[in-house]
């Protein structure tokens, strides 16, 4: 019993005392029928006690399982945590943000069960976590990043150099890319976000232009005017409320989460196209460039509850959670084949 629970029958036994020899003595004059009817009602109230306390005393608590990291892959995770704790009862999922740097640190800390990332790892992060024990790694989801503005920003287009010289601060009116004349306001993800890093290096610092263009650019940092923001929700605030922002975030956020709140803007690595829009089927297809996998990473020998959790992740029914959230499955589905002899 836990001391919650201990606690709990403490108190019921005060209650039923309190109840049965403080006032509640019956007069003398009482006509034997009241008095009858009145000790009945004290036995009920005992025995719904006494079956509270046998209840609480026989109730286990749930066992947790956490995960931490990327806000991208937030709700997703929230998503496939719901279900799986309805199919294990006895289990609960429980999700936290802070961006992918925090759900690495949190796991080499010993703090979390799983770490949520929007990148890889790097390779000074690896040796760490194979220093720890039995790590794994598995690509739980793919997702295109979103480049985001209002929704009543006539811009429609953008090509990856376009979004790298606005993000360096290189071009700062929207008259340049083909809007109305009016300054651009830059939004960043604060430097734990998987998302922030991916897009540095690859739009910001150019580098699926190629090594070329990289190696330029690569000392290159965001626009000394840029707004950091801490999380998608801050993100998609800022925005909604500034129709000369500009911002980035991970296309399942963008097209499910905020939908109506920004707009995901047609994107390709050319200046003469194709302009592609972030969506499950151009992201699978290969057609929407500025795309990604989203990482779980676990120590295998941290107990079994945590590999059931990874088998349900990767089965049907879980992949079948990752496409609810607005993101391309990171397991093919499984097929039945019947060979005929």
């Amino acid at each position: 019993m836990t001391a919650t629970v201990y606690q709990f029958v403490i108190i019921q036994f005060r209650i039923v005392i309190d109840f049965f020899y403080t006032g509640s003595s019956i007069p003398d004059n009482f006509p034997q029928e009241r008095k009858n009817k009145r000790m009945k009602f004290k036995f009920m109230i005992l025995t719904a006690i006494v079956g509270l306390v046998t209840l609480a005393g026989n109730c286990k608590p749930k066992e947790t399982i956490t995960v931490t990291g990327s806000e991208t892959m937030h709700v997703m995770l929230q998503t496939i945590g719901l279900e799986y704790s309805r199919k294990k009862s006895g289990f609960q999922v429980v999700v936290h943000g802070g961006g992918s740097i925090e759900g690495i640190e949190k796991l080499f800390q010993d703090k979390t069960d799983i770490a949520a990332a929007s990148r890889p790892l790097t390779e000074a992060e690896l040796k760490e976590f194979n220093s720890k024990g039995k790590f794994e790694s598995l690509v739980v989801a793919y997702d295109g990043i979103a480049i985001i503005v209002h929704p009543s920003n006539p811009v429609r287009r953008i090509s990856l150099e376009e979004a790298s010289k606005i993000f360096a601060g290189e071009i700062t009116d929207w008259s340049k890319v083909g809007g109305k004349p009016g300054k651009i306001d830059v939004l960043i993800r604060n430097d734990k976000s998987g998302t922030a890093a991916y897009f540095e290096t690859h739009v910001l610092k150019q580098k699926d232009l190629g090594i070329k263009n990289f190696e330029t650019r690569k000392n290159l940092i965001y626009s000394k005017t840029a707004k950091i923001v801490a999380d998608n929700d801050a993100m998609t605030a800022a925005i909604d409320s500034n129709p000369n922002a500009i911002g980035f975030m991970g296309m399942g956020s963008a097209l499910f989460e905020n939908k109506g709140r920004v707009r995901a803007l047609e994107y390709s690595l050319s200046g003469k196209g194709p302009f592609v829009i972030p969506n499950i089927e151009n992201v699978y297809n290969r057609k929407y460039e500025l795309s990604r996998g989203l990482y779980l990473f676990y120590l295998s020998d941290h107990g079994q509850k945590i590999d059931n959790f990874i088998t349900y992740v990767t089965s049907e029914e879980g992949q079948k959670a990752v496409l609810k959230s607005g993101y391309l499955r990171g397991t093919l589905p499984t097929l039945e084949v019947e060979v005929k002899r």
